[in-house]
């Protein structure tokens, strides 16, 4: 009887397969801080156009440790640049977040503000307001896969001009700072 119950959890087990260990490196609810690799401008860019945004301390330095040099992979949507009777609008589209280990996890966060470096270096208000959050779709980079195939959805933020007239331009080094969603996890 007793070597029955054991052969029986044992083929439980191994028909169960593998238990794969989740790595966090940040909980929900961190945040960093995050700058633009290049100038966004809503005149100029188009729905499916990445962007790229490195992690940064020079103003916080409340960031998990593991996001340090962290690289943020992320695409627009609904471009909408400025026009006589409407205002200029951007969908920022946050993919995936890239490790400074080579380490790749979906992200889930939010943004909180948006600011500019001023030649002195500190950061100031942009012309641009944050108007909610959105979900979008993730490209599919995957080899074989057409490009543009959604493979899921994707955390965002919606933006907005002030100035009726003025496009969304955002300079190369303007900052963001994120919420983390959910925790970024890995399974490995």
């Amino acid at each position: 009887m007793h070597l029955t119950v054991i052969a029986f959890a044992a083929a439980s087990i191994a028909l169960a397969g593998p238990v794969l260990a989740q790595a966090a490196y940040a909980p929900a609810g961190a945040q960093f801080e995050a700058r633009f690799d290049r100038p966004l401008d809503s005149k100029m860019i188009r729905d499916g156009d990445r962007f790229t945004l490195t992690e940064d301390r020079t103003t916080f330095a409340g960031a998990p440790p593991a996001l340090r040099h962290a690289r943020v992979e992320g695409h627009v949507e609904r471009v909408s640049p400025a026009r006589k009777d409407h205002r200029a609008t951007v969908n920022l589209i946050l993919d995936d977040i890239v490790l400074a280990d080579g380490t790749t996890a979906p992200l889930d966060a939010t943004v909180t503000w948006v600011r500019e470096r001023a030649p002195s270096h500190k950061l100031r208000e942009t012309g641009v307001v944050i108007t909610g959050t959105v979900t979008g779709r993730k490209d599919a980079k995957k080899p074989g896969m057409a490009q543009g195939t959604p493979v899921g959805p994707g955390a965002g933020v919606s933006l907005r001009a002030r100035d009726p007239k003025e496009q969304i331009h955002l300079t190369r080094g303007a900052v963001l700072r994120l919420k983390l969603l959910e925790p970024i996890t890995t399974v490995g």
